[in-house]
């Protein structure tokens, strides 16, 4: 197991905390003598410095059960579950949108294959309004409960379930106050719960409904925040391939794309949603814990001496290019712009801009 080098920290200290701050922790990496305000300033900052520590042993605990899960796990081909003439997908949350529709850092598709209605997460509402902005587009666009089959829950985040309050209680909302979907069955990717949608918890890939499969929840450490496990959409479109939809990608392209391609023999049409590229910084006013941006130094997959960087979008870039995708749609709520832009000439006249209320049509 690997620790905390000394570099490292310093590294990251570097950047964020006080000046002052920085000169104390250079001296006691140098060894130099410090003051008596210096002892006192060190003292206080040894419990941040030992939490980082405890922090990086369950992080590199986590990080080694996620791989060998990944490794030992052997999926079985979903044949035979069907094909999508008809396909749209709907954002009704993200971060970028039509005209007057509403925006936030959160992610909710309307998925209409054929016949199925699919709500993908429920966005993010953050201030707890009721109606959400969610339910505020939705009747914008003419959604109703009515319209959704099954709900789906790519994974127990604040920005995918609703809002961070209902993540304590490992459940999901569309508004302020839970609605009555008595008639949807939920699939989840972790044990969760609601007072009327029926729940099937997710661990293996699974068909869903016709031509729609999940596949799986596969695990991922985080540094701050332990675990994630997350679950993508797999839908088979008549005469194109696979499509896959997307929540935020803490899988990584890799798992994602290599998971779908075990599963099954038809090749991948497209992908559709977040992968979790902030580079260089996430577009607007990062959300930040304790002065350290959330979505480039928090929730990844890394310690937070190694953020993201351009190299891990061109690795991302390159992977999903190998595949040759007639459609590439990336979410702005967890990407900068940058990201986006890199993607638009990647993938020229393939990639199309994820907007609210921009549908996305195939058939």
């Amino acid at each position: 197991m690997s620790s905390i080098r000394l570099e490292e920290i310093k590294k990251l200290l570097r950047e964020y905390p006080l000046k002052k701050d920085r000169v104390i922790i250079s001296k006691i990496i140098e060894g130099d003598k410090l003051s008596e305000m210096e002892l006192t300033r060190a003292f206080q900052l040894s419990l941040p410095l030992f939490t980082l520590m405890v922090l990086n042993k369950r992080f590199e605990r986590n990080k080694q059960l996620a791989e060998n899960e990944w490794s030992s796990t052997k999926v079985k081909k979903l044949d035979n579950m069907g094909t999508i003439k008809n396909l749209e997908i709907l954002p009704l949350i993200d971060y970028h949108g039509e005209g007057d529709l509403s925006t936030e850092k959160g992610v909710s598709y309307y998925i209409k294959a054929d016949n199925t209605g699919i709500l993908f997460d429920t966005g993010l509402n953050d201030e707890e309004k009721h109606p959400s902005p969610l339910m505020k587009n939705m009747k914008s666009l003419g959604i109703t409960l009515e319209d959704f089959d099954y709900v789906v829950i790519s994974h127990l985040h604040g920005d995918h379930v609703g809002g961070s309050k209902w993540v304590s209680k490992k459940t999901f909302s569309l508004s302020g106050t839970q609605a009555n979907i008595s008639h949807v069955k939920a699939f989840t990717p972790v044990s969760m719960n609601h007072p009327t949608a029926k729940i099937h918890h997710v661990k293996e890939p699974i068909v869903i409904a016709n031509g729609i499969a999940s596949i799986g929840s596969i695990r991922n450490p985080l540094f701050f925040f332990e675990e994630v496990f997350e679950q993508s959409l797999a839908i088979n479109v008549e005469g194109k391939g696979i499509l896959i939809i997307v929540g935020c990608g803490h899988q990584g392209i890799q798992k994602i794309i290599d998971r779908v391609e075990a599963l099954f023999d038809t090749p991948i049409y497209g992908i559709i949603g977040g992968l979790h590229l902030p580079i260089p910084e996430f577009p607007g006013d990062d959300i930040t814990w304790s002065g350290l941006p959330i979505f480039k130094f928090i929730v990844t997959r890394r310690p937070p001496w190694e953020p993201w960087h351009k190299s891990d979008r061109d690795y991302t870039l390159d992977y999903l290019k190998a595949r040759n995708p007639k459609l590439v749609a990336l979410s702005p709520h967890d990407s900068s712009m940058e990201s986006i832009n890199a993607f638009k000439d990647t993938f020229k006249e393939a990639y199309i801009d994820l907007k609210v209320g921009k549908s996305i049509k195939i058939s």
